[in-house]
């Protein structure tokens, strides 16, 4: 990270450049110890799968603790959670050493209204570097007095934050440092589930906000830096699908396809089936549609279409929608209909049989009671006795 950089973007702005140096040399020296000394304790002492697995998993919820709590539940809004889902997400979040929820989600709301500003926390114009982390290095530029009306009553929240500091040592280092003295590595706890782990999941975090701004498509809305990148998806649980989500920021889905890897949106829909979240917020196909025809009609006027053009093909897009939807609509009826018509013709054959099975019952009663009738004659006839033999 070339600091000179962040000095050179904040001149512009003409503010004296503060540096915040305790979260700078955080920022910095945490990587460098993730990449120097995880190498060399595992050359010289290895890793049991056991700690390994601890780790990785750690890892998952320290990431899907941010996306899936500090923004979207709190920063967004977009479902609301049981306290026992609240108590997790800030506590393991903590241990992202990512500052506490308040601030987190203060400066993302800020980093919403005022997109692509001056005003930006990490405007994606001042460079890929300072939008990446470079931001977090100046005091002035980060809110450092967050007060969210809509999260000022929420005392979990407020607790963390005050406390925020002991908070994260517990939860990012000293849980770890436990967790691997049980297995007997409580050194290997600290560095793998604890340095790498905080190491890893700061800089994918740190991807939306660089790469997520510099690379991809826009779907969705053309005027917005923000873009969709599959790769940072991968690496953020979800938080990859940018543009959808600039576009439609309190939608608690970013992915919203059922094959988009999201997972993310797949944790918080097993807590609604759980009972642990509710009112999970939405935007309506139609709305999702409009925004890609708006956004795809620009684009297409961009290369030389005229106005009429565009119309053209947005009333063709919008024909074959309908039709599609009319077929679909058809179908479903076809389907009732189908299965009306197969119990029908069900009923219909068991009536039948039945039918054919009581006629053959009967039928087989009146032979038994003739056969009976016919043995009572025969047995009759043996008893009489032969005279003429007897004479």
């Amino acid at each position: 990270m070339s600091i000179s950089k962040v000095h050179n973007a904040q001149n512009k702005a003409g503010n004296k450049v503060r540096y915040d140096w305790p979260i700078m040399l955080f920022l910095l020296i945490v990587p460098v110890l993730a990449l120097v000394l995880t190498p060399l304790y595992l050359y010289f002492y290895g890793i049991s799968w056991s700690l390994g697995i601890f780790a990785v998993v750690f890892a998952v919820l320290t990431n899907l603790s941010i996306t899936a709590g500090y923004h979207r539940l709190y920063s967004h809004r977009s479902y609301e959670a049981h306290p026992i889902v609240r108590f997790f997400l800030l506590f393991i979040g903590s241990s992202a050493f990512q500052g506490s929820c308040l601030k987190w989600s203060a400066d993302h709301r800020i980093h919403h209204n005022k997109m692509d500003t001056d005003d930006d926390p990490y405007n994606i114009h001042r460079g890929f570097w300072f939008a990446h982390m470079g931001w977090l290095f100046l005091k002035d530029h980060t809110n450092q007095n967050p007060t969210l009306p809509d999260l000022k009553n929420d005392w979990m929240v407020q607790f963390q934050h005050k406390y925020y500091i002991p908070c994260s040592i517990v939860a990012g280092f000293i849980f770890p440092t436990a967790v691997g003295a049980l297995f007997g590595e409580a050194l290997g706890g600290f560095l793998i589930a604890g340095i790498l782990r905080v190491a890893l999941t700061q800089q994918s975090t740190f991807f939306v906000n660089s790469l997520c701004h510099t690379f991809g498509r826009k779907p969705y809305s053309a005027s917005s830096s923000a873009r969709d990148s599959l790769f940072v998806a991968v690496l953020t649980h979800g938080e990859g699908y940018h543009n959808y989500h600039h576009r439609f920021q309190i939608d608690y889905r970013n992915g919203i396809k059922w094959y988009q890897w999201d997972p993310t949106k797949w944790t918080i829909q097993s807590f609604q089936m759980l009972g642990l979240a509710k009112k999970l917020r939405t935007i309506s196909n139609q709305e999702i549609l409009k925004a890609r025809l708006q956004t795809e009609a620009l684009r297409i006027k961009s290369k030389g279409f005229s106005d009429e053009k565009v119309q053209q093909l947005r009333d063709s897009i919008l024909e074959a929608q309908a039709n599609w939807k009319r077929l679909k609509e058809e179908y479903a009826v076809l389907k009732i209909q189908y299965r009306q018509d197969f119990d029908n013709l069900k009923s219909q054959y068991q009536h039948d049989w039945h039918h054919q099975m009581e006629t053959l019952k009967l039928e087989m009663k009146t032979r038994q009671i003739e056969f009976q009738a016919s043995m009572k004659l025969w047995k009759a006839h043996l008893a009489v006795p032969n005279l003429a033999a007897i004479n």
